[in-house]
């Protein structure tokens, strides 16, 4: 898109991300460029903005994406107030298990992710919405501000899709368990610049000037639930329909083509509540009255007004405290709701009476979780967890009835992301915490911060350093923030494959209403459009079934470790959507990259409405759990490191924090690179951190503590049963170096520099090892192609078991692409920055992009390849509070996906492109001029706007801790793919799904490989000082009999191997660790 837009401060090149410098130079006057939509912004010829209509900021058009074809006769929209990914693993990890299923949440077949960013009335990019511009989006189909309802930002009214609905004879119904004049409710039923305007009169909430009847407007937000006329209408807001209505007259809803009024005018002097029953509504207060209903329609709608405020939440409230990691966890304990129904209750009834089989048309129907929003304001983690236990029932009466039905539509989504994270357990956080102990999960604890509102006193002074263990976050009438991270929307029914992928809010609008084929348009409200064809994807519907929801695959014997597949959703088989096979597959990793990171660098890089090339283009999407297990009670560990989650997909087993390639127990456990190349496929391991790094390393190693790098030394040094001389199967350098992957690629030289101490040969026909020599030499001397910069990687002609490359472009992890950013305690007061190039990321620095473009072209070959690919400083910037750190290396995750994209549709190989992360992190996106418990780095944007930073996560806000222990958190994460084997990662599935998925995509069995792991090495002759031979090899530390023991253990396994007539001969193509 391009457009002129008057800086307020200079903007940053997007598209100098492409390159191995960013300019540090900036536009003055800026006509920025980007690949958001055409018209979501312009600009008149007299430089105003003009604002955005229906379909405007939509990814795909009105049109939809064109995914399926199918029309549904029904849809049920069901959203969670601030149901992000944190909310959501949070719930589930208490109220399932950390491998448990929800019943209805977890059980949905479509699943895509969307950008929920608002617009202001002056057209900045307001990047954390609230729930009023939110609900506009799906209900309008157009981007507003924050704080208006169906109009947008000019104050111009839009049909919404229960007025649609109705227009076309259908029935509609609006449940939620807020007040009913709520902003996610009122959305469908009101058009109004202020969400406050509740009531006609009186001291709550009153409507103002010129949108009151008296002044000529529609009315308050209740006086236009009442003309709307849904035919149920559940929720709470009592006290508001008890307000005095100024003005009569008739019904003033702007786009009903019936305006029904019941046979009676409003009339002034009574109340909303009494002009309803006036107007033929049946208007019930309590549980009992609801059963009593038994019809609803446009003579008798249903009014359910069941608290004057809020409904009750679910659980009682908790009050999260500063925590050392010590304090003493808590259980979630029912409230009483006294005669309120349910938000079950409130949906079973309403499909029962919206359901009428007789008539020609369908319902509509939309549901809202409204208090996760609330319960987080509060910082109240149960009052979180029970109201998403709430949506789940929702969902699963929902799923109850569309699966007996067989023609109604599912979607369901949440308005915005929230505060709350899981962050690990058993430390300090600056964060208000609350300690919870699961029911589920024998024991096992969950710690959840609060970290978007400071630690004040009544006079705004800062008090977190005062504070003892233990006493309450109480900041005088504070309410925690929104975020602004992209939300999971998923589906399930005829049309919900148009929900999949990556999209807008506003997109949720166009699926639904296409549905339905409500594309036909209203006089003076939507004007009519086409919809896209093509049935692009497969369909998503017909899949294995997965585990039981409560069979947990950690709850096993004492002492026993779960093993690989055990923890797999849907075991070593997969969905079994797609069974066709893949030549090559790649996996592309971005290191803490969770859902937030993702938004982030698209609003820096992109803008909020554009696309991340690479990422935002793959076809389908889903999520996955990532927790790992603690060593020695095996119960979750709710947090993952990357090395426990590397060892998940590239294993399939989960283990414990801190362990590559090997399960709880300590055992090793083959991994994909191993397997892929002891089938005959070459393989490729590319990273920008250090080569021994967590998530490389278990590509291509095994080892019980991750930082076991190097042999010999004085950092990250092996020890014990690790080491080769004591029978181990040696450091992370000697392992990759053994595995031979045909193209190695990263940082870590100085731990190739480090001697080898223990010689001989690793196997039968494995690499010959010189004690006193570096890893490095021994590379060289078995082979490798060795490269240290982007010109002597370009030189590389080829690359196979007999030629492998071993690039190491830096001694440690390779520089970041943009210069580090240092966020304040203050930052929200502080005027926003720009990134700007590393200087440390000279031409010699070859980029992520660059590096997979080159292996993708050494591995090509008959026989297939597989190859991980990791942007790996995400992580390490967010570790930091780098805000600019991490959206540059996002950026360099992007162009790795496109440059993946850009090689397959050039040679059209069959490949399987998949792309996700391996835990979530720190990084929020909060409002900006705010400051929070942590520390805010705020930015402008490509687009001119201000997007704030927030990282919370740390022991402390000193710079030591602040800019270097900032934590991971414990969010499921999105998984995007394409190719052969694509749709088996849609849905919601764990970490260890993804190995079988890979594996199952080559056609390569995934359990039984064979392969078995010990140390190998025997002795070889070797020269001496005065040029004779010597067995023993110098530094060795292998006795004689144990020499003349692994030489008859290497002639047994041949022998074994032959008689077993298997048809790959794993030690001559494989090398390094395995044998049978």
């Amino acid at each position: 898109m391009r457009f002129s837009l008057k800086a307020a401060t200079a903007v940053v090149s997007a598209s100098a991300l492409a390159m191995a410098n960013l300019p540090t130079s900036v536009a003055q006057s800026a006509e920025q460029s980007f690949n958001g939509k055409d018209t979501c912004i312009s600009i008149d010829s007299n430089g105003n903005i003009v604002a955005p209509q229906p379909g405007d900021c939509t990814q795909f058009g009105k049109g939809g994406q064109g995914n399926t074809d199918a029309q549904a006769r029904n849809v049920i929209f069901i959203l969670g107030d601030g149901m992000g990914h944190q909310e959501i693993t949070a719930a589930r990890n208490y109220l399932k298990g950390a491998n448990g299923r929800f019943e209805g949440l977890d059980e949905l077949t479509a699943a895509g992710a969307y950008t929920t960013f608002a617009i202001g009335q002056d057209g900045k990019r307001q990047y954390v919405t609230d729930s009023a511009a939110s609900a506009t989006g799906w209900s309008t189909g157009t981007k507003t501000y924050n704080g208006a309802l169906s109009v947008d930002i000019a104050g111009k009214p839009h049909e919404n899709l229960l007025e649609m609905a109705k227009n076309a004879g259908m029935r509609t119904g609006n449940v939620s368990t807020a007040e009913i004049q709520d902003a996610t409710p009122g959305a469908l039923h009101s058009h109004i610049s202020k969400r406050g305007y509740y009531a006609p009169s009186g001291d709550a909430k009153p409507v103002k000037g010129a949108e009151a009847r008296e002044n000529g407007g529609l009315g308050s937000i209740s006086e236009q639930i009442i003309d709307t006329r849904a035919d149920v209408t559940l929720g709470g807001g009592r006290k508001y329909f008890d307000a005095e209505v100024q003005q009569g007259g008739e019904n003033r809803n702007p786009f009903l083509t019936d305006k029904n009024d019941g046979g009676a005018d409003w009339e002034a002097g009574k109340s909303v509540r009494e002009n309803a029953i006036a107007k033929g509504y049946q208007v019930v207060d309590d549980k009992q009255g609801l059963e009593g209903i038994t019809v609803a329609n446009q003579d008798q709608p249903v009014l359910g007004l069941f608290h004057d405020k809020n409904m009750t939440r679910k659980f009682e409230q908790t009050v999260p405290v500063k925590s050392d990691g010590t304090t003493e966890p808590e259980v979630c304990k029912e409230a009483d709701r006294g005669d309120e129904p349910s938000a079950a209750e409130m949906t079973k009834k309403a499909i029962e009476l919206l359901d009428d089989k007789s008539a020609d048309k369908g319902f509509f129907l939309q549901v809202e979780s409204a208090s996760i929003d609330k319960a987080d304001h509060a910082a109240d983690a149960c009052g979180m967890i029970g109201e998403t236990e709430q949506i789940d029932e929702v969902i699963k009466e929902a799923l109850d009835f569309a699966k007996a039905d067989g023609n109604t539509m599912i979607v369901v989504t949440a308005d915005h992301a929230h505060t709350a994270e899981i962050i690990p357990d058993g430390r300090p956080s600056v964060s208000a915490v609350t300690r919870l102990q699961s029911p589920k999960d024998g024991g096992a604890v969950m710690s959840v911060g609060f970290g978007t509102q400071p630690w004040l006193d009544e006079n705004g002074n800062p008090v977190f350093d005062k504070k003892e263990n233990g006493e309450p976050f109480d900041t005088p009438n504070f309410s925690m923030m929104h975020t602004g991270t992209q939300v999971r929307i998923a589906g399930f029914g005829p049309g919900s494959e148009n929900v999949n992928g990556q999209l807008d809010q506003t997109d949720a609008f166009y699926a639904m209403a296409n549905a339905l084929g409500l594309n036909g348009g209203t006089e003076g409200g939507q004007k009519p459009w086409k919809i896209n064809k093509g049935a692009k994807v497969a369909s998503l519907a017909n899949r294995s079934k997965a585990k039981p929801g409560d069979e947990l695959c950690y709850l096993v014997s004492p002492g026993e470790a779960p093993k690989v597949g055990d923890c797999a959703q849907f075991g070593t088989e997969g969905q079994g959507i797609d069974n066709s096979e893949a030549k090559n597959v790649v996996l592309l990793i971005g290191d803490g990259t969770g859902d937030s990171e993702i938004t982030a660098a698209r609003n820096y890089l992109k803008g909020s409405a554009g696309r991340l090339e690479g990422l935002d283009d793959l076809d389908y999407t889903g999520y996955l759990t990532t927790f790992s297990l603690d060593k020695e009670t095996g119960l979750p560990n709710y947090v993952g490191d990357s090395a426990a989650t590397g060892t998940a997909w590239n294993s399939g087993v989960k283990t414990y924090n801190g362990a590559v390639g090997v399960d709880n127990a300590g055992k090793p456990v083959a991994t994909l690179g191993e397997i892929a190349k002891a089938k005959g496929l070459k393989i490729g391991n590319v990273t920008t951190a250090e080569i021994q790094d967590a998530t490389p390393a278990a590509f291509a190693a095994h080892a019980i503590k991750r930082s076991y790098y190097a042999p010999s030394g004085d950092k990250k040094v092996a020890e014990g049963e690790q080491l080769r001389e004591n029978g181990g199967l040696g450091s992370i350098s000697e392992q990759i170096v053994d595995l031979r992957a045909d193209v190695t690629l990263g940082g870590g030289r100085s731990y190739f520099n480090t001697e080898v101490v223990q010689g001989g040969q690793w196997g039968e026909n494995g690499n010959t090892w010189t004690a006193g020599k570096t890893v490095l030499e021994n590379a060289k001397d078995n082979g490798y192609q060795v490269v240290t910069n982007a010109s002597e990687l370009d030189a590389i002609a080829e690359a196979n078991a007999d030629k492998p490359v071993l690039g190491l472009f830096s001694e440690g992890n390779m520089p970041r692409a943009l210069n580090q950013s240092i966020p304040t305690t203050d930052g929200g007061d502080l005027e926003p920055a720009t990134c700007v190039a590393n200087p440390e990321f000279t031409a010699e620095t070859p980029r992520l992009a660059a590096m997979t473009s080159k292996a993708l072209e050494l591995l090509q070959n008959d026989n297939g390849f597989l190859l991980q690919v990791e942007s790996a400083s995400p992580d390490k910037a967010d570790h930091q509070a780098d805000a600019c750190g991490l959206i540059g290396e996002v950026g360099q995750l992007d162009e790795a996906v496109k440059a993946v994209q850009d090689w397959v549709e050039k040679t059209g190989e069959e490949t399987l492109i998949v792309a996700t992360a391996d835990h979530a992190h720190t990084a929020q996106i909060t409002y900006e001029n705010q400051n929070t418990a942590g520390r805010v780095t705020q930015l402008t944007t490509v687009e001119g706007s201000t997007m704030a930073v927030n990282f919370a996560t740390s022991k402390t806000n000193e710079d030591e801790d602040a800019l270097g222990g900032q934590q991971h958190t414990g969010a499921q994460l999105r998984v995007a793919a394409s190719g052969p084997g694509a749709a088996n990662l849609t849905g919601q599935i764990d970490q260890t799904d993804l190995f079988f998925a890979s594996l199952n995509a080559l056609g390569i069995d995934p359990v039984n490989h064979g392969l078995t792991f010990e140390n190998k090495m025997q002795p070889v002759e070797q020269p001496t000082q005065d040029g004779s031979t010597d067995a023993s090899s110098e530094g060795s530390s292998v006795s004689p009999l144990l020499a003349v023991i692994l030489s008859i253990a290497g002639i047994i396994g041949l022998a074994g191997l032959i008689s077993l007539l298997i048809p790959f001969p794993v030690d001559s193509v494989l090398g390094p660790i395995a044998k049978f």
